[in-house]
C-alpha cells in the first residue's frame, strides 16, 4: 500500500515499472510462441510435393516385334528396332526427360509421381518437344520408313515410387498391301487369245503423313489419282523390270509388297478434281499393247495393318487408274490380317 503522503512522481515510476515488466513478458511469450511453431513445421509429415521431388532411375524397354512366318517373302526387315526415343512427361503433360539410343532400351532419370512415357522407334529424332500436347501434335512422314526401318510408336502411364522398369508394345504406322496372285480368266475368245502383260504395280491415292499417337485426314498425299514415281516413296509402287506375261488360264504369283501410311477415307470418288479418296492397288497391263488398269479399292486403310490382294481378270479394264472397273471385269479379293488380324474382305467387280 502506497503512503498517501508518498513524494510526488512516485505514483508515475511504480506506473513505467509495471507497463515495462508486462513488456517484457509479452516479449518473452512471443519468442517462445516462435519456438513453438519451428519446431512443429520441423515434425510434420513429408507432402506429396516433397516427395514428388526424389528422382528415381526409369529403364525404357520395347519388345522385338516377331516377322510372321507368312511374311517370309517380304523384302527387308520391317520389324527391326534401329532407334528407341523415349520421352517421359509429368502430370501436367511437361517434358521432364528424354533420350534417344541406337538399342532396344533406355534408362531416364525421373522425380516420382505419375507420368506418360512415349515410345518412337525409328523416327527421326525430335529434339524441339516440350508438352505431351505439342507430341501429339507432331506428325511422320511415309518417307521417313524404309523396309528396314518402319516407324513405331506407343505410349503407357506409370506411377513412380522406386526406381522402374517398364516395357512399352510399340506398332507400326504404316500399313502394308501384298498383291499375291494374278490370274488371267478372260471370258472372250478374242481376249483370250490376245497377250495380256502386266507392266506396273503401285498404290494410288496415299497419304503421306500420320500423326505419331493421334489419327486425322492427311494433308498431303502421294500418287493422287496417277502414279508419280519422281515425287513417291520407291515402296508405293513397281515398274516391272520385265513386263509378266500372262497367258489364258495362268496364275501369276507376284508376292509384291507395298507400303503406305492410314487412309480414313470412307466415302470414295473417281472424280478429275482431286478431293480426298480411298486408297487403290492398281495393276497397269496391256492387252495386245492397248493399256489398261484394274483399279482394286482397298477398304479403309488402319496402321500396322496387312492387305493381301488377289485378282481375277475376266474383261478388258479401266481406261484410268483411278476409276473402277465398270462391269464384271474382275473379281478382287481382299485379305486384311496380321500385322493386325482383321475379317477377310471380298469384293468382285
Amino acid at each position: 500500500m502506497i503512503p498517501e503522503t508518498a513524494p510526488p512522481g512516485l505514483h508515475n515510476d511504480i506506473g513505467e515499472s509495471i507497463m515495462k515488466t508486462i513488456m517484457n513478458i509479452r516479449t518473452i511469450l512471443a519468442a517462445l510462441a516462435v519456438m513453438t511453431a519451428s519446431a512443429c513445421h520441423d515434425n510434420l509429415p513429408k507432402t506429396d510435393h516433397h516427395f514428388s521431388d526424389e528422382m528415381v532411375s526409369l529403364s525404357v524397354s520395347v519388345p522385338t516385334i516377331k516377322t510372321k512366318v507368312s511374311e517370309k517373302n517380304s523384302p527387308g526387315t520391317p520389324d527391326a528396332i534401329n532407334t528407341l526415343q523415349v520421352f517421359v512427361f509429368d502430370e501436367g503433360g511437361i517434358l521432364e526427360a528424354s533420350d534417344m539410343t541406337e538399342s532396344e532400351s533406355v534408362v531416364l532419370t525421373c522425380k516420382t509421381g505419375p507420368k506418360k512415357v512415349v515410345s518412337l522407334v525409328n523416327a527421326p529424332e525430335m529434339t524441339d518437344v516440350t508438352t505431351y500436347s505439342a507430341l501429339c501434335s507432331a506428325s511422320s512422314f511415309l518417307d521417313d520408313n524404309t523396309i528396314d526401318s518402319m516407324v513405331m510408336s506407343g505410349e503407357t502411364e506409370v506411377n513412380l515410387t522406386a526406381t522402374s522398369s517398364v516395357t512399352i508394345p510399340v506398332s507400326r504406322l504404316a500399313a502394308k498391301v501384298v498383291l499375291r496372285q494374278v490370274m488371267n480368266n478372260f471370258k472372250f475368245k478374242s481376249d483370250q487369245d490376245a497377250e495380256f502383260l502386266v507392266t506396273h504395280v503401285y498404290l494410288l491415292n496415299v497419304g503421306a503423313e500420320r500423326g505419331y499417337l493421334s489419327a486425322a485426314m492427311p494433308k498431303q498425299w502421294y500418287n493422287m489419282m496417277e502414279l508419280d514415281t519422281f515425287d513417291s516413296p520407291a515402296f508405293t509402287y513397281e515398274q516391272l523390270s520385265s513386263p509378266v506375261k500372262l497367258p489364258y488360264s495362268s496364275t501369276w504369283t507376284a508376292d509384291k509388297y507395298f507400303y503406305c501410311y492410314p487412309n480414313p477415307t470412307e466415302t470414295d470418288s473417281s472424280d478429275e478434281t482431286w478431293s480426298a479418296r480411298r486408297t487403290r492397288l492398281v495393276l497397269e497391263a496391256t492387252l495386245d499393247g492397248e493399256v489398261m488398269y484394274y483399279p482394286v479399292t482397298l477398304p479403309v486403310i488402319e496402321p500396322n495393318s496387312s492387305y493381301e490382294v488377289t485378282v481375277r481378270i475376266t474383261r478388258r479394264g479401266s481406261p484410268s487408274p483411278d476409276i473402277p472397273v465398270t462391269g464384271i471385269a474382275a473379281e478382287f479379293s481382299v485379305d486384311v490380317q496380321s500385322w493386325i488380324a482383321r475379317d477377310r474382305i471380298e469384293e468382285v467387280i
